[in-house]
């Protein structure tokens, strides 16, 4: 008071020095934190030698006390496992974030325990921190509690919300979790680094390792898309890389199609129009490599790829049908083209095996779904939703699809394409066993029969091989000197042709216009029996006969005892008795005998091939790795 009545200057000096030496300390710590921070800073981007007991400290924090700086220190060192192997580690030192650490690997020993450590256990935090009992905020005696406990007591807690691998999860379900901010960077780095080391990694059993370990980690993705479309692309591109045909590489196929299959199943509705298109693009790529020549290589591969594509059209039937819709139309464009054109080009673009393989491929897919309908029609038992009901949507397609494969079969009517005709014949019964429809498709064969090449006599081409066994299902055209002369293809073609007809007779047994349907073909075939002089054939065409009489007279007495008025029948095959197998048992029936018997013409001896012949398929194999490698670099120029 007394200051402040005559020295009242005194106190403004001291406040002013108060100022001062609290603005000093003020710079002081502020210097104090800044080089705190970049202590911080400089800890944090340099590098950690992993050890192993840096390993137990991180294994324990992140799995037995569930810590999530822990787990976040996990998954960071195991995107350093991943991206071990790159190129160059500067320019990825650059690429890093700040605050980033990247740890190293003395010996493959650390790297393989993190891997498995990983991938083995980080799907039970995820589920702990998202859907278990960390999801929820613990209340201040529940804290206080949780602090109170060792880290060696603490168990892990069953889950509040059911979890299935097969089944989508609601992505409004992870994000109610107050973790979920933190949880959902480490979901990120950890399937960005999953997908980068599926694509630099070369080993088999590496990436079949890693993909049977992401069956628990898909569903996660349902909130982060772009991610998921990330992982869908990789996974396409293992499970059709061209390159390796081996049978570890097989396993390694077969589990990136089970990841995508499992990513269709689980990820937002649409998502599996996306598994859909990039699928069968992939398998129309690929299909070009599809040739008699690469029977051993690429056919095998290729038809493993067709059945995964027709198990996914499988999983939703009114997304399939759009698709199927849209690229069968695609198939139809390209023949229309061809029919208004008539160039050798756009010949070219329908008869080529890509062509060819894409027919078979939707061909399957129609079957697969119309073997759905017929089965629950049956059986009389309910498949679960409206499986039926959107089967049939598919059904709808069967008509332009057989008007697609009429028309191929009729393009170019020359004798050198009877294989791809026959093949055209093939999948037009196929279709039609699975349908119960009629498709005739004898008007094909009996043409054959009208060849006057059928009744020349065969010659002998000098540096061509006449020995037995010719495949006419793994070619599309016969040899452009003198096609149809050599006695080894007369014999595979009638036999080809009276196969077929005993199939398509075999067919319509029971349908009840099957005496009218059978006259056009007895009268062919009595025709060719009478001219022919080849005894075998002659056979072959007498027991087609004998076949058609036996079910004539079946039909006649059947039609006979029937209450239904002609114009009333809507089945089929409406004299069918009721213990007998139906059209689609009937063939896959008349298939599986046929094919010991390709199998036993296929098994020609070596030493019986011609040079000519052998250099012709070496020739054709390198043309096709060099489209291969051509392929691969305009793939690569496009990524």
């Amino acid at each position: 008071k007394f200051l402040k009545e005559n020295e009242s200057s005194l106190l403004e000096f001291e406040a002013g020095g108060g100022d001062d030496d609290d603005g000093d300390d003020a710079d002081g710590s502020d210097d104090d934190d800044e080089e705190q921070q970049q202590a911080e800073k400089a800890d944090a981007s340099s590098n950690i030698s992993m050890s192993n007991k840096l390993l137990n400290s991180l294994h324990q924090g992140a799995f037995q006390a569930h810590g999530i700086k822990s787990l976040r220190k996990v998954v960071s060192a195991y995107k350093s496992a991943c991206h071990l192997s790159d190129a160059s580690h500067d320019d990825d030192d650059n690429k890093r974030q700040k605050n980033e650490r990247k740890y190293l690997f003395d010996s493959s020993a650390l790297f393989d325990q993190l891997m498995l450590m990983c991938l083995n256990r980080c799907h039970d935090e995820f589920r702990y921190h998202l859907l278990g009992k960390g999801s929820v905020e613990p209340t201040e005696s529940e804290s206080k509690q949780q602090k109170k406990k060792k880290k060696s007591d603490v168990d892990d807690d069953d889950d509040d919300v059911d979890f299935d691998e097969g089944k989508p999860l609601n992505p409004k379900l992870l994000m109610k979790s107050y973790k979920w901010l933190e949880v959902k960077t480490i979901l990120h780095t950890f399937f960005k680094a999953t997908i980068h080391i599926l694509r630099e990694s070369k080993e088999p059993k590496l990436l079949t390792f890693i993909l049977k370990a992401l069956s628990k980690y898909m569903p996660y993705l349902t909130p982060l898309p772009k991610v998921a479309t990330s992982m869908l692309t990789t996974l396409t591109s293992l499970w059709s890389a061209p390159l390796d045909s081996s049978e570890d590489y097989q396993v390694v196929r077969l589990n990136a199609f089970l990841r995508i299959r499992q990513l269709a199943l689980t990820q937002p509705f649409p998502f599996i129009e996306e598994c859909l298109k990039k699928t069968y693009l992939a398998y129309a790529k690929r299909a070009k490599f599809g040739t008699a020549s690469s029977v051993t290589s690429q056919l095998p591969t290729l038809t493993f790829m067709g059945n995964c594509v027709v198990e996914l059209y499988s999983l939703d039937y009114h997304t399939s049908y759009q698709h199927a819709f849209v690229y069968i139309r695609q198939l139809a464009l390209h023949l229309r083209t061809a029919l208004q054109k008539k160039t050798p080009e756009s010949f070219q673009a329908v008869y080529c095996w890509q062509y060819m393989h894409c027919l078979k491929l939707w061909t399957a897919v129609l079957t697969a779904s119309l073997t759905v309908v017929d089965d629950n029609d049956d059986d009389g038992m309910e498949l679960e939703s409206a499986r039926p009901d959107e089967a049939k949507l598919l059904r709808s397609l069967v008509y332009p699809l057989a008007e697609v494969l009429l028309g191929v079969a009729r393009l170019v009517p020359t004798t050198r394409h009877l294989p791809l005709r026959f093949v055209c014949v093939r999948l037009l019964q196929q279709l039609a066993a699975a349908s119960e429809m009629f498709i005739p498709t004898t008007s094909i064969l009996l043409e054959v029969l009208e060849l006057k090449e059928i009744h020349m006599k065969p010659k002998r081409i000098k540096g061509r091989s006449t020995t037995r066994g010719l495949v006419l299902s793994l070619i599309l055209k016969l040899p452009k000197e003198a096609p149809l002369r050599t006695s080894e293809q007369l014999e595979s073609c009638v036999s080809e042709v009276f196969l077929l007809l005993n199939r398509e007779v075999d067919l319509y047994r029971y349908s009840a216009g099957f005496p009218e349907f059978s006259v056009r073909i007895c009268q062919h075939l009595r025709k060719f029996a009478k001219e022919t002089k080849n005894g075998r054939w002659r056979a072959y065409a007498r027991g087609c006969i004998e076949l058609c009489d036996k079910h004539v007279a079946f039909a006649v007495k059947g039609r006979s005892v029937l209450t239904e008025a002609p114009k009333d029948v809507k089945r089929l095959e409406v004299l069918k008795p009721t213990n007998a197998p139906n059209m689609h048992t009937r063939y896959d029936a008349s298939v599986s005998k046929e094919k010991p018997l390709l199998d036993a013409s296929s098994a020609r001896p070596a030493s019986k091939v011609s040079s000519t012949k052998r250099n012709h398929q070496e020739l054709e194999e390198e043309d096709i790795q060099n489209q291969q490698k051509q392929q691969e670099e305009k793939d690569s120029d496009e990524d």
